[in-house]
């Protein structure tokens, strides 16, 4: 059988049509990378989706990135039980990023996928997925629209993306350190008026008492901090 070589060029364009439009939101002009990408993120959502929702979604792929789509598949062990951790150490393996950068990259193919894709059928493809695991894939809500705040090279970060899973991490950690910090306040002052209790000093009030009512105030004080932490 002959093949006509346009239509193989048709196949082609296609598919680079849709790796630009992939690399574009990447920022890249990287293609191995943009690949990569692309290849990765079909194969972590695919493996998630029952064999229908799968050949939904492969259906409106160009016909050489729906080979992609399919390669490797094994209908009979989906949909898979990875957690977003699984999918996110999987995801970083394949694409070959830091795990930092999983979360930026996979939104970007998102969004590229969700300009291809029929208006829809990415909202269905995802509602079939755990809410945190659609989160790994999905942009941040406030993130800036195509054009800026895209990754660079290799997916490098720039200030406008979206942050990152380790800039999330340093918030939580800059956070309890805060926490951490109000609550030592709070045992200094309980710790100081306990001790101020139970000085000597010449007054009228037994020291008993005095003691007693300085360690009320102390409780007082560490309940407080307890209900603001």
């Amino acid at each position: 059988m002959t093949i006509r070589p346009h239509a193989l060029a048709r196949a082609e364009n296609t598919t680079h049509a849709w790796l630009h439009t992939v690399a574009q939101e990447l920022g890249s002009d990287d293609p191995e990378f943009t690949f990569r990408a692309v290849r990765t993120w079909l194969h972590c959502v695919r493996d998630r989706l029952t064999v229908e929702s799968a050949a939904h979604l492969a259906a409106q792929l160009p016909e050489l990135l729906r080979g992609v789509f399919y390669d490797g598949w094994s209908p009979s062990r989906v949909p898979t039980k990875a957690d977003a951790e699984e999918t996110a150490e999987r995801f970083a393996h394949e694409a070959m990023i830091p795990l930092g950068e999983v979360h930026p990259v996979a939104a970007a193919v998102t969004a590229a996928m969700r300009e291809q894709f029929s208006p829809g059928q990415l909202d269905t493809t995802f509602a079939n997925l755990p809410v945190r695991l659609r989160a790994l894939f999905e942009p941040d809500p406030d993130r800036a629209p195509g054009g800026d705040g895209r990754t660079g090279g290799r997916g490098e970060q720039t200030a406008e993306r979206v942050p990152s899973q380790r800039n999330r991490a340093e918030a939580a950690v800059n956070e309890r350190l805060a926490d951490f910090e109000r609550h030592l306040q709070a045992l200094t002052e309980a710790v100081r008026v306990l001790a101020v209790g139970m000085e000597e000093v010449p007054v009228d009030e037994p020291s008993t008492q005095r003691a007693a009512r300085a360690a009320r105030r102390a409780h007082q004080l560490l309940l407080a901090a307890g209900r603001e932490l």
